[in-house]
């Protein structure tokens, strides 16, 4: 099938270098962030500080990459011109050539904005179920309303996939955390977890079930991108911005 990654960044690059500056906050608030990740996984501060900056980072750098899993023939084809060379006596002479190419609806997989919050959520909800069944059932709360708003939220958007207000997910997700969760000590993983896999669930895998078929069969040639593209935002935001906010909220 050709090459298995696809590499291009979810959104524009002045974009993307704001979400770096949201970086700043985090280490502003970083030892009581982490401490409260050291406590819950029964590691020290300093490997909470590792697992933290690993989350908030490697969420970022690893967001152009898209692993493809699945293609979807149309059952269509549309013609693209190469440009090739031919050389005369040494010289290259350019040649336009029209070719026919089977129109394609690629399904893949973002590293940073699906991978990496799939693994830790996970993580961090196995850790929690060893603590206190209650508060594995509030993630789960969490998850389903922040999925739910998620996908009403979200859109199929020609040539791009499923897009989504990057702002909404996080706001409703501390709402949720906040009124289920009485103690911080739980209150900023849970507010990750929700955010990550709500944001996940409902925007990208239940959008994008309910518009596979629009996608193959009207819009043409898409890579949808699971994480990535226009939701990458929206998971970015709603798993670290909400783990970030909720201390605020707690005394």
């Amino acid at each position: 099938m050709g090459k298995r990654i696809i590499i291009s960044f979810p959104s524009h690059p002045l974009f993307m270098s704001l979400y770096f500056l949201l970086l700043f906050p985090i280490f502003i608030g970083a030892p009581r962030i982490f401490t409260y990740f050291s406590l819950l996984l029964g590691v020290s501060l300093w490997q909470a500080i590792i697992l933290g900056m690993f989350i908030f980072l490697a969420s970022l750098l690893f967001s152009p990459f898209n692993i493809i899993v699945k293609e979807i023939a149309t059952g269509e084809a549309t013609v693209v011109f190469e440009q090739r060379y031919i050389y005369f006596f040494g010289f290259p002479v350019p040649i336009i050539s029209p070719k026919i190419v089977e129109k394609k609806v690629v399904i893949a997989v973002n590293i940073g904005g699906a991978l990496i919050p799939i693994l830790i959520s996970f993580l961090l909800l196995f850790k929690i179920s060893l603590l206190d069944p209650y508060y594995l059932y509030a993630s789960f709360v969490g998850i389903a309303v922040t999925s739910i708003i998620a996908y009403m939220f979200s859109r199929a958007l020609p040539g791009v996939g499923i897009v989504m207000p990057g702002f909404i997910p996080p706001l409703i997700t501390v709402i949720v955390t906040v009124m289920l969760v009485d103690k911080l000590y739980f209150a900023i993983p849970i507010a990750y977890i929700s955010g990550s896999l709500g944001s996940l669930i409902g925007a990208d895998i239940l959008r994008l079930l309910k518009e596979l078929d629009k996608f193959i069969r009207s819009y043409g040639s898409s890579v949808l991108s699971i994480g990535g593209a226009g939701t990458f935002d929206g998971i970015y935001l709603s798993g670290i911005v909400a783990s970030m906010l909720v201390p605020l909220f707690y005394t």
